[in-house]
């Protein structure tokens, strides 16, 4: 048996697990219906001590279990998405002759599954579906591939991710060939109407890409807000603008490390002696390797120094020894500047691990690492390292040209994090702009009501087709028997229709009750700011309490912030690409 959650103990429900039926189950009504049922289910299993098999996996004191097998088509089809998510494999594979193959001799109940049963999940999703685009030139063949990942937040509260498109293009590789692919791949999973946002690098192509989909989502009512919200931009690419332009700057230093590092790894056995050194005479872990940066990717270029840094007696000790390597040996002063630079750099690097996780919400946590980034700037370039000074001014050019207006659907998810609320925002506001600080508050604030009245609206229509669907058109026995007393003539007090009154009210109620949703959120206090918390978990326990806010909380947390996810794909065909 299994309980059913009710709030009312006295309303408790029971299931049975086999046959599915509900008893009663509160404290007054006892148990003995309950086994009994159980010792008479027609559908409940006998257990047979021939098919009892050792379990292949221990168990926690490490000593294998003897397990009662029975084949369960659902658990079997759940480890089979696993599979598949787990390892990014293509829904394809539930098709391919291998893998029927091995599920045939491991389980000879087992009915095979087409693709449609796989990517069933996808047309299912209970809210908005998010997208991250990427595409690649491969320096091969020259051809230009794109992906395409499918983000939302399923019926558990779970935050899921598909890649839904891995192909070519065909000539030309511009905008409006791209959105060809879109829709197309789109209309295939039927998830053309239910698309929220989508996650773009900072192309300018990629603007026109979004001018041509915003278009044709007007044309089939299928955008909130006109598509205001519709274009996210990825924010590890703009970081990595926004850093790039400022190690222009420090490229004499940056530049000595780099080349010193790149000539110690040249030689098989300079690099040996150089890690039997570290190892022998300073006694350092040398599974820490020296690491060469890659030009293109600054956060390769911090951990580069990093490491430098955890070598830096050891570099310098081999500067003594080799004159070849004295032209890349660093002063102090220079090691010195470094150190600050890998401390000014390591915010940056931290915001971008987190803005480019996959397996978590990172809408909500958006507002809070931009906001981390514009404090250290600002800063740093009145701070008493003036070696810095022209780099973060120009970082500070490259922020303002990209970040000066923060992104508002970005900002609303902040809103939306139970830690943060609008207190945190008007906070994080106050301490950069001052007396200007509400504005912005405001403009984000009325975005926000905005975008929730849109939730309410979509809400009241489908309550609204619920109830026009449920209408019997067969007639009450009530009012059977009062036509024959002739209704018609009965009169209550003249000609007046109370009917269209009595919406009226109701509907006002109504919009009170739902502007109200929102406020009572934000007016209850904000949980401890650094507490650990399952955002998704937390709406999943209010949706009852907040049941239109939860839903525009479910579909903005799902809104993933950078393009990592099809940028992975992308990184994995690059390393086929080069076997």
């Amino acid at each position: 048996m299994t309980k059913l959650e009710c709030e009312d103990k006295n309303k408790l429900k029971a299931q049975c697990n086999h046959c599915k039926t509900i008893f009663s189950a509160k404290p007054s009504s006892g148990t003995s219906h309950l086994r009994r049922h159980l010792n008479s289910c027609l559908k409940k299993a006998n257990k047979d001590i021939t098919q009892y098999t050792i379990a292949t996996q221990p168990s926690l004191g490490g000593v294998p279990f003897i397990k009662n097998y029975k084949f369960d088509a659902d658990k079997c089809r759940q480890a089979i998405s696993t599979f598949l998510v787990y390892g990014k494999h293509s829904f394809r594979t539930v098709e391919e002759s291998g893998f029927r193959y091995m599920m045939r001799i491991a389980s000879p109940n087992f009915k095979n599954i087409s693709i449609y049963t796989a990517t069933r999940d996808l047309a299912k999703a209970p809210g908005l579906i998010c997208l991250t685009f990427d595409n690649w030139n491969s320096e091969h063949t020259n051809d230009e591939y794109i992906g395409i990942t499918a983000h939302w937040v399923d019926k558990y509260w779970k935050l899921q991710k598909r890649i839904i498109r891995f192909r070519a293009l065909f000539p030309p590789y511009d905008g409006l060939n791209i959105v060809d692919e879109l829709v197309l791949c789109l209309s295939q999973w039927s998830i053309d109407k239910k698309i929220f946002s989508i996650t773009l690098d900072n192309a300018s192509y990629n603007d026109l890409m979004v001018s041509c989909l915003k278009n044709q989502f007007r044309a089939n009512r299928a955008i909130l807000c006109d598509g205001a919200f519709f274009q996210v931009r990825c924010c590890a690419h703009i970081l990595n603008l926004i850093v790039e332009a400022g190690l222009e700057l420090a490229d004499d230093v940056v530049g000595k490390v780099r080349n010193g590092i790149k000539y110690i790894k040249k030689s098989g056995i300079r690099k040996k002696r150089f890690y039997d050194v570290a190892d022998k005479s300073f006694h350092l872990n040398v599974t820490k390797k020296l690491r060469q940066d890659v030009c293109v990717r600054w956060n390769s270029t911090y951990l580069m120094l990093e490491s430098s840094l955890y070598y830096k007696d050891v570099l310098d000790y081999w500067g003594q020894r080799d004159k070849d390597y004295q032209v890349f040996a660093l002063s102090n002063e220079e090691w010195r500047n470094v150190a600050i630079l890998c401390k000014f750099f390591k915010v940056f690097y931290d915001v971008t691990c987190v803005f480019s996780g996959s397996n978590y919400p990172t809408t909500n946590l958006y507002f809070r690492g931009v906001w981390k980034v514009h404090k250290v700037l600002l800063g740093t370039v009145k701070g008493p390292y003036s070696f810095l000074t022209p780099m973060v001014k120009q970082m500070q050019e490259k922020f303002n040209k990209y970040w000066a207006e923060y992104s508002l659907i970005l900002s609303c998810a902040a809103i939306l994090d139970p830690r943060y609320k609008l207190n945190y925002v008007q906070y994080c506001f106050t301490t950069i702009y001052g007396i200007h600080a509400s504005d912005f508050v405001e403009t984000i604030l009325s975005n926000l009501r905005l975008l929730f009245d849109e939730y309410v609206k979509k809400s009241k229509s489908m309550f609204s087709c619920l109830a026009g669907s449920s209408n019997v058109s067969n007639k009450n026995p009530v009012d059977s028997s009062l036509d024959e007393h002739n209704v018609n003539s009965v009169d209550f007090g003249g000609d007046f229709d109370e009917s269209d009154d009595y919406k009226r009210y109701l509907n006002e109620s109504s919009t009170m009750s739902e502007k109200a949703q929102l406020d009572i959120y934000l007016e209850e206090s904000a949980l401890e700011l650094n507490s650990q918390i399952d955002v998704l978990d937390y709406w999943s326990k209010s949706s009852v309490r907040y049941n239109e806010l939860s839903l525009l909380a479910r579909d903005l947390l799902a809104i993933p912030i950078s393009t990592v996810a099809s940028e992975s794909l992308l990184a994995w065909v690059r390393k086929l690409s080069h076997l």
